[in-house]
């Protein structure tokens, strides 16, 4: 089994660098193939435990075909009134921090709206998935990257090579 094509890529990619990559380098990548490996396993068998509608919807949703979200002007207003207030309601530490950072990027609109079609406007989800989202970014970039977009300036030379 030669893995997922990220594998292949990354196999291939050390048979036209290997003599050119330190040993410490080459350790960090066994572990990261064997860690995308492990999701590629986990993807996998989670997919396998759906019906054939689930994963077919599923593969639509990763690819960006299928049903297009029916949005109405009002939809987009109440889903955005609805995300403010229940934000207001749970009081994160986090969500606050970016606020006081740049208010302007966690209450823009599309930002939030982002997470509102990803969630099919279910609120509670998109709330979860935004306060996951910034989070995660604290714990990748740093408290300073919370409220701003991340750019290739923000990666580090081991985080450019994994791209």
């Amino acid at each position: 089994n030669q893995g997922g094509c990220f594998q292949q890529c990354l196999c291939f990619d050390e048979v036209q660098h290997a003599s050119s990559i330190p040993v410490a380098n080459v350790n960090a990548q066994n572990d990261t193939r064997r860690e995308m490996k492990s999701t590629e396993d986990f993807l996998a068998s989670e997919m396998s435990k759906l019906s054939v509608e689930e994963r077919s919807k599923a593969l639509d949703d990763l690819h960006c075909v299928g049903e297009e979200l029916k949005e109405t002007p009002e939809m987009i207003e109440a889903s955005l009134a609805e995300f403010d207030r229940v934000l207001r309601e749970r009081n994160e530490p986090i969500y606050n921090l970016a606020a006081s950072q740049n208010r302007s990027y966690v209450e823009d609109p599309n930002f939030r709206l982002r997470f509102l079609r990803a969630n099919d406007h279910n609120v509670k989800q998109s709330v979860n998935q935004m306060i996951g989202f910034l989070s995660r970014k604290e714990t990748y970039f740093g408290r300073d990257k919370i409220a701003r977009d991340i750019t290739l300036d923000d990666l580090d030379e081991e985080d450019i090579a994994l791209l």
